[in-house]
Order: structure tokens, then C-alpha cells, then sequence
């Protein structure tokens, strides 16, 4: 496929606040959105946060760091058949999962219900928070001003938070997504957005498929038993789930299946990838032209996709060794807020001195969001610590922290 390549203007690579241009800089603006991302603290305590299984099951299984990274890798090939900038794809895969609080959904999820009467909490509404304001890499100013195409690309989800409503962004960020939204839409994703948000569930469906079979909680024999959820999926696609998952299993010896996981999911990614083509759109004057093309994905093999997403959910994610696990990260989650979101002055010697510093500075409503700002950005096993520190008797120390 060779399609003309999108054509990127100063309203796409315009930052917030204008800085001094470095002499001999060859980097493009995306590339230095990109570095930005890859250099924040935010990016590097992915490695300790769960994608699917916890962190620590196994030096095996992927972690939020390892997810990004693979779903940058499918948005480039995207980008690059597609006709999108490959740096700003891969920028944008990197930055998407940024926001993720310790322990997957469960913890999105607990975080959000501690969150409801003070704002909510959301994993993509927290990117904007992090890029804008809690990553650092000025004197000046907070933040890592990126890019309007970059920010506008994590920006899947464009209502402001209202209880009940499922993704959204922080009402305090509506100017910045002002900003961001001035030469695109309220109500549209851009054309790179699509594209991370193809590339983020490939990667999700395609590569927890192989977490799935390596663990032996994805088999044809667990397939074969759940019979009420195999009358949930079309039987095409039911056979051709089986059909994968036996490919695998038929191979003699545990180095053959193991190369045969790697030929699958090597296979299906070239096939959702290939599964794509661009469609271009009216849009009013003045509005970039990442708002110019819609992407199109074969019907067929975006229900395929879909249909290995329900096998992660009902094989893994409902699996009662799982289930346990996601109990305890509750627990731990809404047990750290119920300490760091009390308002008396004593609270706040508990953060480490960056935050402590911040929740004195802030009324009410801000010492709520700090609280729930520094649970969200600690990784698993930290968590699990200062959980401890805090309320198991006898564990933790003075430098245990």
C-alpha cells in the first residue's frame, strides 16, 4: 500500500508555551516529544506496573512498560502503512498507558470509586495529568509540553468527568484540552489517536493470548469446557479462536511450542495490521489534516481481534487464582486512600517530600487529588509496601522506603 503521507503543519508540532530552539538540533518535534516520554519517571515505573498479571508472577509476563512498547512497535507499522508520521505514532503508543495507577484495572477501577465525589479518577484523564503537570523537566514550569499532535493523540476520551460516566478527562484540564481541540474536534478522535487506539488493542489482545497460553490458563481443553461463553461468540470465530490456541498445542516439546506462540502472534499482527486502510473526510477550514482520514479496519478481522479479548477476560481476568490476586490490590488501593486523602495536618509527613510539598501548598479538593496522584503513580510492588508500612504490624522500617 503506498498512500500519500499526511502532511504535518506548525499547528500539529506547536507547543503550549514557546521555547528557545537549541543550536544543531536535528531531531524533529515528535522525536523530541518522544525522548521527553522515554526520560520521565512516569514512563520507567511502568516496568513495575501489571498489565494482565501482576507484577512478580513471572519474569515472563509483560508489564505496562513492555505493552507500550510493543503497541509503539504496532503503531508504526500502522503509521508507515497508513501514510502517519512513524515518530509521532510511536510517541503516542509510548505516552498512552502513562496514567495507569499499580495493578491494572482493578486498581483503575478501586482508585475511581475513592475518587467519586472529588473529581473521579481515570487512566487516560491521569496522561493529561502527568504530561502537563506532574512530570518535570523545567525550572519554570511544569509539565513536559508536548506537542498539540502528541497530546492530542492520548486524548481518546473528549467529555469532561461527571459520576457515572465511564472515561472522561479532569474538569481542571479543560483548558488544555481547549488548546489541543482548537484546529481538531471536541468529538473526533485525530487520525493518529485511531490508529494508537488499533495498535493498543492488538497488542492487548494478541500478545495476552500468548501471557494466556504460556501460564496454561488459555488452553483448547479450558476453550472446550466454557460452554456458556461459547454460545456468547459467533461459531466462526469460535473455531477459529480454537483453531490458534490448538496450533500452538500441536507442536511436540516445550521449545516447538514456544516458537509456534512467537509464529502466531507474529502472524495475527501482520494480519491486523494488513487489515487496515485510510478513508479521507470533509473538514471545516483551518482544521488540521490529522482530522482529514478515518481509519478503516476490516469487519472480520476486528471481530477476531475483539473475540481474543473475551477469551483473555473469561480464561484469565475471571479466573479465580486471578480473581484473588485483584481482591488484594482492592484492598491495598482504597486501604492507601482511606490513609493519604485525611485532611488533618499530620497527613501530610506521610508523603515522600516532592508531594508532601505539594499537598501543603493546596486547599482541600488539591490534597484530595494529591493523595490520589501519588497512589496512582506508584507501581505494584511499592504499593504493596507502603500498604505494609502502614498497617501490617511488625513490617517496615525506617529505611524501608
Amino acid at each position: 500500500m503506498n498512500l500519500p503521507q499526511i502532511e504535518y503543519g506548525p499547528v500539529d508540532w506547536e507547543r503550549q508555551w514557546p521555547e528557545e530552539d537549541k543550536p544543531d538540533e536535528e531531531r524533529n518535534q515528535f522525536e523530541i516529544d518522544r525522548a521527553r516520554i522515554i526520560h520521565s519517571a512516569a514512563f520507567r515505573r511502568l516496568q513495575g506496573k501489571t498489565q494482565v498479571f501482576v507484577s512478580g508472577s513471572g519474569d515472563f509476563f509483560r508489564t505496562r512498560l513492555t505493552h507500550s512498547l510493543e503497541t509503539a512497535q504496532i503503531g508504526k507499522g500502522l503509521a508507515l502503512r497508513l501514510g502517519a508520521n512513524p515518530d509521532l505514532l510511536e510517541t503516542i503508543c509510548l505516552t498512552h498507558d502513562l496514567g495507569h495507577p499499580p495493578f491494572g484495572h482493578t486498581g483503575e477501577d478501586a482508585l475511581n470509586r475513592c475518587m467519586h465525589d472529588y473529581g473521579g479518577f481515570e487512566g487516560n484523564a491521569q496522561n493529561l495529568r502527568l504530561i502537563s503537570r506532574l512530570s518535570t523537566k523545567f525550572l519554570e514550569r511544569d509539565g513536559l509540553n508536548l506537542t498539540r499532535a502528541t497530546i492530542d493523540g492520548i486524548l481518546k476520551y473528549k467529555k469532561p468527568y461527571e459520576p457515572g460516566l465511564p472515561k472522561f478527562y479532569y474538569q481542571e484540564d479543560q483548558p488544555l484540552v481547549d488548546w489541543v481541540c482548537k484546529f481538531g474536534s471536541y468529538n473526533d478522535k485525530s487520525f493518529d489517536c485511531q490508529l494508537m487506539d488499533w495498535a493498543d488493542e492488538i497488542a492487548y489482545s494478541v500478545h495476552d493470548l500468548e501471557d494466556g497460553m504460556k501460564s496454561g490458563m488459555i488452553t483448547s481443553a479450558r476453550l472446550l469446557a466454557a460452554r456458556k461463553f461459547r454460545k456468547s461468540v459467533d461459531e466462526g470465530h469460535w473455531n477459529w479462536m480454537l483453531k490458534q490456541v490448538q496450533f500452538v498445542e500441536n507442536q511436540s516439546g516445550e521449545r516447538n511450542r514456544k516458537a509456534a506462540r512467537k509464529v502466531l502472534t507474529s502472524r495475527l499482527i501482520h494480519e491486523f495490521i494488513g487489515a487496515t486502510n485510510r478513508s479521507e473526510i470533509a473538514v471545516a477550514e483551518g482544521t488540521s489534516a490529522r482530522y482529514r482520514y478515518r481509519l478503516e479496519v476490516d469487519p472480520l478481522q476486528r471481530a477476531r481481534c475483539g473475540v481474543l479479548k473475551k477469551v483473555m477476560f473469561r480464561l484469565i481476568v475471571d479466573d479465580a487464582r486471578v480473581a484473588t490476586l485483584e481482591n488484594k490490590a482492592e484492598r491495598i488501593v482504597e486501604g492507601l486512600f482511606s490513609v493519604f486523602s485525611h485532611l488533618e495536618e499530620r497527613t501530610g509527613l506521610l508523603f515522600p517530600e516532592d508531594f508532601r510539598d505539594v499537598w501543603e501548598a493546596a486547599d482541600d479538593a488539591g490534597k484530595i487529588r494529591t493523595a490520589c496522584d501519588y497512589i496512582a503513580g506508584m507501581t505494584d510492588d511499592y504499593a504493596e509496601r507502603v500498604y505494609a508500612r502502614l498497617f501490617i504490624p511488625q513490617a517496615g522500617s525506617i529505611y524501608s522506603l
